[in-house]
């Protein structure tokens, strides 16, 4: 029995299972095995290796998501405000390059814990934004990230004032923003060897 290559190309040679026929296996589980490997060499590979997730390409569709207006805090102990929120397109591939969570008016609340910055994507938390005590980048000078979806994911930057701190004054808001470009989705996966 053998497998693809790893890296999902389907045309490319297969590659022997070592000691596959030594294994202490029934006939059964072997077939079982040959079945889900041949499954695995049938499908396609999720994203082309030829598509850079770091430099835009030309034919990409650049896009900004901004928060307008900007979102005013919850009181404390209440449910979290969105603040921002943009669902990927139907059939493109998205991809997240700059991220800016900034704060408006009056002394910013970095580091104290009274603000709770939050990036999810169809409403589960992203490792490592999904608990934000401080603002991420500026307008001006978005912080580089790499984030992906595909058509119909959600992605939202929500804030919310825990119980445990006073209401934030009035006239203090936030806002966010995404910067990246989208990808028809045909061409973000990988076509048949021969086609690029």
């Amino acid at each position: 029995m053998r497998l693809g290559a790893p890296d999902g190309r389907r045309n490319r040679p297969a590659q022997p299972l070592p000691n596959l026929g030594k294994m202490p296996w029934t006939q059964h589980q072997k077939a079982a095995l040959h079945a889900r490997a041949q499954t695995v060499l049938s499908a396609s590979p999720y994203i082309h290796p030829a598509l850079s997730l770091w430099n835009q390409p030309a034919d990409a569709d650049a896009f900004r998501a901004t928060s307008l207006p900007a979102a005013i805090y919850p009181k404390h102990g209440q449910s979290a405000v969105i603040v921002l929120s943009y669902t990927v397109p139907r059939s493109k591939l998205m991809v997240i390059q700059r991220l800016s969570i900034v704060h408006n008016g009056g002394n910013p609340p970095d580091f104290t814990g009274q603000v709770i910055w939050r990036v999810l994507r169809n409403r589960g938390g992203l490792r490592g934004l999904n608990q934000l005590t401080a603002q991420v980048g500026t307008f001006a000078n978005p912080l580089p990230v790499t984030i992906v979806g595909v058509e119909n994911d959600t992605f939202v930057v929500t804030a919310e004032v825990p119980a445990a701190f006073p209401d934030m004054p009035a006239g203090q808001t936030t806002a966010a923003s995404f910067d990246g470009f989208t990808y028809p989705l045909s061409e973000a996966t990988l076509p048949e060897q021969g086609n690029f």
